[in-house]
């Protein structure tokens, strides 16, 4: 039996190899922007610290000149050509990095700091405006002339007021220290649930490659095992409309395949009469063909009239039609003609063979019975000259397919010969009764 081949199976398995790279993709990525954060929040807090060591520098600066100022011109010379560029270079340098620090938080706001990053930039404000008001005082002792500052008083200014800047400076620093500090926490903990989903992920995309490919292979190799062992007929659950499920529907069909040939070649080479191999043929064949009727007509070689040995119905027959279709098959010149050919023939649509063909007395007393849409006929000539016809009658149109015609036809000269052996009933009413 022809099943549509689908590819849902390797879809999905695709899907879930596609989701995993990705997923696996987007957890590397977060982990590299994790690390990417921790080194910038580092760098930042290296820079905070940088400025505190550029003022003490400042402070130490101050606090040595002041001490040992010259007293003569020459001197002072000295130190407005060495002391004072280096003096300028530290202050500048301080208000540069401030300058960098507030540029970095202000740039990073958005992903970090995300609780105290306010606090961060009001200390930088703070700090700045403090800076800008020493840096004016600073100038206002050192005097505006570029060849002689007043650099004593500049030193002393620094001496007296920029251990206030010192604190405002460690006042920023304890700021972005907690700021850092909470924003690695919470990496941390993110850091924490993504490897957690990551881990569930992958245990449920092991769960469904388990489920639904390993667990399903391991029920088709254990099924093949028992149909190995001899346990013909065996059937697989075919749920799902994927590869694996168009594997059960084949291995369901060749299942039952071969149980119907094992047990048919079987039961129609052992002893017993017509009705006993109706029945073992009816009850072994309803596992691979739909039926709802079934009958076996004999030819008769004298005077080529068919007669109907027997048959079996899901459904009870009333007298009437059973009267019916044993007295109409001899009249029926239709079936007659179809023993003659080799090749079983099927008709999906019954109906139309009642219309079409006049002479086709016993399928308009088959359709009486009611639900019945499609037939399959097996003309059977055994090695004996004993010749006749299977008719497998269903419920459903088109009910069989060109793999069931093409099997049965290959039985059939083996059913054929069985019947041609088959016993005398033993009783005229046991006949009699099959019939009816």
């Amino acid at each position: 039996m022809k099943t549509k081949l689908t590819y849902w199976l390797q879809i999905k398995v695709f899907i879930g190899l596609g989701a995993t790279v990705l997923g696996a993709a987007l957890f590397v990525f977060y982990l590299e922007y994790i690390s990417r954060e921790n080194h910038a929040s580092l760098q930042l807090l290296s820079q905070v610290k940088q400025l505190e060591t550029q003022g003490k520098a400042i402070q130490r600066r101050g606090i040595t000149y002041a001490a040992h100022a010259p007293r003569d011109y020459a001197p002072y010379e000295r130190d407005v050509i060495i002391f004072y560029p280096d003096f300028k270079r530290d202050l500048d340098a301080f208000e540069r990095q401030i300058q960098l620090i507030e540029e970095e938080v202000r740039t990073r706001q958005p992903v970090m700091f995300s609780s105290s990053s306010k606090a961060t930039l009001v200390s930088i404000e703070n700090l700045q405006q403090r800076w800008a008001v020493f840096r004016k005082g600073f100038q206002d002792k050192l005097g505006y002339s570029a060849t002689e500052p007043r650099l004593e008083w500049g030193a002393e200014y620094v001496q007296e007021n920029q251990a206030s800047i010192n604190a405002i400076t460690g006042d920023l620093i304890m700021t972005i220290e907690t700021a850092i500090q909470a924003q690695l926490e919470e990496n941390q903990r993110l850091t924490r649930f993504a490897m957690i989903g990551a881990a569930l992920l992958l245990l449920l995309g092991v769960l469904w490659f388990y489920l639904s490919v390993i667990r399903r292979i391991r029920v088709t190799v254990k099924a093949c095992q028992r149909v190995a062992q001899g346990d013909f007929g065996y059937q697989l659950p075919a749920e799902h409309k994927d590869e694996l499920g168009v594997l059960a529907t084949a291995f369901n069909t060749l299942s039952a395949r071969t149980r119907l040939v094992v047990t048919m070649l079987t039961s129609m080479h052992l002893k017993g009469s017509t009705e006993s191999k109706i029945d073992a043929l009816w009850n072994q064949a309803s596992g691979y063909l739909p039926m709802q009727w079934l009958g076996l007509f004999e030819m008769n070689a004298a005077d080529n009239r068919l007669s109907l040995d027997a048959m079996r119905t899901r459904r009870k027959l009333s007298d009437s039609i059973r009267n019916s279709l044993a007295r109409v098959t001899g009249e029926d010149q239709h079936l007659a003609a179809l023993t003659k050919t080799r090749a079983p023939l099927k008709y999906d649509h019954l109906a139309n063979v009642a219309t079409s063909i006049p002479n086709a007395k016993v399928t308009r007393e088959i359709l009486k019975l009611g639900l019945v849409n499609s037939a399959l006929i097996v003309p059977l000539a055994a090695d004996n000259g004993w010749k006749g016809l299977l008719v497998f009658v269903a419920q459903d149109e088109a009910a069989y397919t060109t793999e069931q015609v093409e099997l049965m036809a290959n039985l059939a000269p083996f059913i054929a010969n069985g019947f041609a052996q088959a016993q005398p009933d033993v009783l005229p009413a046991t006949r009699q009764a099959a019939l009816v």
